[in-house]
């Protein structure tokens, strides 16, 4: 009796488990890649396994699939610790394993986009392999953050961030190169050439590019959709809702220019609040969104405009290689103005959101440099109405700010303005510091052809000033990257710029006082930046 309960409970031979667990194995791969399929084609937010992974990491996720969680979660610590020892190459490949194991975490996305565009990018001193990382940032967030985490704010404002900062703002050494390249993409997609987009001024066709018209275009259009992932119809309405202007006599004019990186900001910023906005749970993220909004706008304005100097256009390959080529955009004051109070009131009323403090603060700067620009601008009677809505909207906290007189309750604009100016000469970035100059040196031209000697030498000074300050504080800086033109090219320039497009009664008035000839112009000036070389 008792050997036959032995005979019975023997298990089977080694071989025969073996066998068995390699049958259960391969029928496992079976079902997986089976499931697979099918969640490839119900499922738009599903990756495929894991490609190029060590074959070990690769049997294990299949093997155990619903602990890919615990895998992914030792890759990603062991992706933190190659990010602080700086070896971003190795924490690449990490965070790329765990964007296949778990692709709905957007941090994984937005680290990888931020170690290409920002630590990887600057490992290298070229700026076409530099440009190559920061375009590949974009394209990680564009392509696949978004495509797997369609609702998350986040993905949408580090993909706007790097369009705002990296590319259109100045830290980095190759900068003016960034923007060259991205004008040259969306001019040769937006447009049949580059100099066509140099004509339309970076304002599309939208009705063209929504329903074309000619395989070409077609063909341009398609590649605008798949290649960049920007949609005609929405560009159109960001360009409807921000871009268009209404000038005093009942004219229209377009000012955003599709061609900055700005304006991409402004766009993946009112899309992703579009297709984010009524997820209660990410209401801190959707802030950073509105703030992106009002941002972009405000840069828009403040560095939006591409054109010389002399106002006459100049060929797409030498924009941003000539210092003197970026200027204020003042088409898009009260568009701007708009965009600060729209994001406002949208985050009080979804919200309920406190926006007491850096929306209010932001809107309030932003009118303070309205006032700035139209002064220098000449535009005086400008500045003063945007001063008096600053004083209207925010009355407590103008007050501080010199050019108040408490006794009396009124604003010196001159002294508000001056006040503003030796700010912006100890603080204020290479975009700002050449705006001023250039505002300063019309001021100098209006006063000397007023007859008005005295006031015209106060601004010729305070611009001479404002550039050497300006040189001296960034005398050990990159030189590409924030150096001014130098102050003789400034004042040429700026003359051209005054005898084309000023009051015709003005210059003439000019012309007598510096005896210039009829339709006399000086030499326009040379300035230029780092050269950008395509086959670099």
């Amino acid at each position: 009796m008792s050997e036959r309960r032995a005979d019975t409970m023997d298990t089977p031979p080694k071989i025969v488990l073996i066998a068995l667990i390699v049958v259960c194995l391969i029928g496992l791969f079976i079902a997986q890649s089976r499931l697979n399929n099918q969640r490839g084609e119900l499922s738009p937010t599903y990756l495929e396994p894991l490609q190029d992974a060590p074959p070990m990491l690769a049997l294990t996720t299949q093997a155990l699939g619903g602990f890919r969680g615990l895998i992914s979660s030792y890759l990603w610590l062991r992706a933190n610790e190659m990010q602080l020892q700086k070896k971003y190459q190795e924490q690449m490949q990490l965070s790329e394993w765990v964007a296949q194991l778990q692709p709905q975490v957007s941090t994984v996305w937005r680290n990888r986009a931020w170690n290409m565009a920002y630590n990887i990018s600057v490992t290298y001193p070229d700026a076409e392999t530099r440009w190559k990382y920061v375009s590949e940032g974009v394209s990680l967030l564009r392509d696949h953050g978004i495509k797997y985490n369609p609702s998350e704010p986040l993905i949408y404002h580090e993909l706007g961030w790097i369009f705002q900062h990296k590319i259109g703002h100045n830290m980095d050494d190759h900068h003016r190169f960034y923007k060259l390249r991205w004008l040259q993409a969306m001019s040769n997609v937006l447009w049949e050439n580059e100099l066509a987009a140099n004509n339309a001024r970076g304002v599309p066709n939208f009705d063209e590019l929504i329903n074309p018209s000619n395989p070409e275009t077609a063909a341009r259009v398609q590649r605008l959709r798949e290649f960049y992932k920007l949609d005609p119809r929405e560009m159109k309405a960001v360009n409807e809702k921000y871009g268009r202007v209404e000038k005093e006599d009942g004219s229209v004019v377009y000012a955003l220019d599709w061609r900055k990186p700005e304006t991409h900001s402004l766009y993946w910023a009112v899309v992703g609040l579009k297709r984010c906005r009524h997820n209660p749970s990410k209401e801190n993220d959707l802030r950073k969104l509105e703030r992106l909004v009002y941002q972009s706008m405000m840069y828009s304005f403040d560095r939006g405009k591409l054109n010389t100097p002399s106002g006459r256009e100049i060929p797409p390959d030498q924009y941003f290689n000539n210092r003197l080529t970026v200027v204020p955009n003042l088409d898009l004051t009260q568009k701007t103005n708009e965009a600060y109070m729209e994001m406002t009131a949208l985050a009080q009323k979804e919200r309920d959101a406190n926006t007491s403090g850096t929306y209010e603060m932001a809107h309030m700067n932003f009118l303070r440099r309205v006032v700035e620009w139209n002064y220098y601008y000449n535009r005086e009677a400008d500045a003063v109405a945007w001063l008096k809505k600053a004083l209207d909207m925010y009355p407590e906290k103008m007050k501080f700010f010199t050019g108040y007189n408490r006794e009396t309750d009124t604003y010196d604009l001159d002294k508000f303005v001056l006040n503003r100016l030796e700010d912006g000469t100890n603080r204020g970035g290479i975009d700002k510091t050449l705006a001023i100059l250039i505002g300063l040196m019309i001021r100098h031209y209006t006063h000397l052809a007023l007859g008005e000697e005295e006031e015209a030498v106060k601004y010729f000074e305070m611009a001479e000033d404002l550039h050497q300050r300006f040189t001296d504080r960034f005398a050990t800086a990159a030189e590409n990257r924030v150096s001014l033109p130098p102050f003789e090219a400034v004042r040429l320039s700026r003359l051209r710029a005054f005898l084309l497009e000023e009051d015709p009664v003005l210059v003439a008035r000019l012309r007598t006082v510096l005896g210039l000839k009829e339709d006399e112009l000086p030499e326009e000036p040379t300035v230029e930046g780092p050269q950008p070389n395509p086959n670099e």
